[in-house]
């Protein structure tokens, strides 16, 4: 992995014109050379490469140095220890220093470089603004259709890549030979850069120590000053329309000599570069935790949206029987206005008992009005609640009807029978009346009052038969 954040050099630098290119160094021990192979084959975790389009990491393509240079590295650094110790303990027995020569070899080979904290190997970047190698479409130097231009425009960066790649090549072996390890031209990552290791091995000789061939980053000039160093790159790549970085350090010396004269001139903070694995030991935090709160934030938006989806689904069945209620309201509503309608046209007479306990429009009602109509359609499809009360309302005239007849058949028998009374009590009379009579008389008597007598049985006849026709009509 490497020691920066993803490629993004107007990030870090300044955004003047010409750009700048930008040169970084970091301290490495060789034992952490396995992270940074790592990261060059891509074999790390997906979330550690989510700046990396892997589509193009076949593009990358390792610039400098042998395929084996990591193992090359290893047996460098155990040769060394084993020749400076041989010169060491020569030196020592040479100046007759024999305990010291034994210690030494008891003590055994040690690591070729003096203990420092973050490592004797510089691991380096070199790269540019990205707005330099990737020009905008909108660029007037791109003419033709749309696909010539996007050719174009592809053409260029490839150009200015395959220059910028010629160009640092040029300055590692012109400045480093063959103290680059490796170095390679990363194109998966946001801004195209060579990524590489540089190994300032240097040799010195002692009466004491003999000759001792060190890994020692301060006998290389350009690693001793950083700021000559951005100078020098500077200056190298002025080819390419580049120009050196900011002169941060020149900054802040300037600002802490006006600071001495002025109290309220600001000096600059210090951009202070951090070592590749601690680079690499932060940025997993980082990345460990803004995982964790993008978990945290998905489930608790995948949470509010259950939660919206469970209220909008709440509302819609609410929705629903709300309407429901309402078109059961409005129906009852509907039901009970029948109802009256039906109510108050019987009360007034509209509506007449007909056959078969049935109701009727009273023929009062002119046959084209809006009335009949209505309450012609009323009876033929009534609701639930109008036809039952028009069956009670059928029931109700029936049983008027039923009532009324019994009524009249019970007074038509009691005037049947107070006829028959009357009638036997004349017969009597009459009887009394013929035996008082004469016998000469009689006869006249008898013939007399047959015409009387037969009106009276012909009405009770006439009675008896209006009270029959009378109950079939009620039944």
């Amino acid at each position: 992995m490497s020691m920066h954040q993803p490629i993004n050099a107007s990030s870090d630098t300044s955004a003047s014109s010409p750009h700048p290119v930008v040169l970084r160094f970091a301290e490495l021990y060789p034992q952490q050379l396995y992270r940074y192979r790592m990261h060059g084959d891509r074999k790390q975790q997906e979330d550690r490469l989510d700046h990396v389009d892997l589509s193009r990491t076949p593009l990358n393509e390792q610039i400098l140095g042998s395929s084996n240079w990591h193992k090359e590295l290893r047996q460098a650094v155990r040769l060394a220890s084993l020749q400076n110790i041989n010169q060491q303990v020569e030196g020592l027995r040479a100046a007759k220093r024999h305990k010291e020569a034994d210690r030494c070899l008891i003590e055994g080979p040690r690591d070729p470089w003096r203990k420092s904290k973050f490592g004797p190997l510089r691991e380096f970047i070199i790269t540019a603004n990205r707005e330099w190698f990737v020009p905008s479409e909108a660029e007037s130097r791109f003419v033709g259709t749309d696909a010539e231009k996007a050719t174009a425009r592809q053409l260029l960066i490839q150009e200015r890549e395959a220059q910028f790649q010629a160009r640092a090549i040029e300055w590692l072996r012109s400045r480093f030979g063959d103290q680059v390890l490796h170095a390679r031209a990363d194109r998966d990552e946001t801004t195209f850069h060579i990524h590489g290791v540089i190994a300032p091995w240097t040799e010195k000789h002692t009466t004491r120590s003999g000759t001792q061939r060190l890994l020692q980053p301060s006998s290389h000039p350009l690693l001793k000053d950083y700021e000559k160093a951005q100078d020098d790159i500077g200056e190298f790549f002025t080819s390419l329309g580049l120009a050196r970085g900011e002169r941060q350090a020149a900054a802040r010396r300037k600002a802490k000599e006006e600071k001495k004269t002025d109290p309220s001139v600001i000096i600059p903070g210090r951009k202070k570069h951090v070592p590749a694995h601690v680079w690499r030991a932060n940025e997993e935090v980082r990345l460990a935790r803004e995982k964790a709160k993008i978990e945290a934030e998905t489930k608790k938006l995948e949470a509010e949206q259950k939660r919206a989806e469970r209220l909008q689904r709440d509302t819609k069945d609410q929705r629903k029987a709300l309407n429901a209620a309402n078109r059961r309201a409005e129906a009852r509503e509907a039901e009970a206005n029948e109802v009256i309608e039906i109510a108050t046209h019987a009360a007034t007479g509209s509506l007449i008992p007909a056959h078969g306990d049935r109701l009727a429009v009273a023929p009062r009602l002119p046959k084209e009005s809006r009335e009949r109509e209505r309450l012609e359609r009323l009876l033929t499809a009534p609701g639930a609640s109008a036809r039952k009360l028009l069956i009670h309302l059928g029931g109700a005239y029936r049983a008027f009807r039923l009532g009324a007849a019994r009524k009249a058949e019970n007074d038509v028998a009691a005037r049947l029978a107070a006829v028959a009374q009357k009638e036997t009590a004349l017969e009597k009379l009459r009887a009394k009346m013929i035996a008082a009579l004469p016998s000469n008389l009689r006869s006249h008597f008898i013939a007399d009052t047959q015409i009387e007598k037969r009106e009276v049985e012909e009405a009770t006849k006439a009675l008896k038969g209006k009270s029959k026709n009378g109950d079939q009509r009620s039944r």
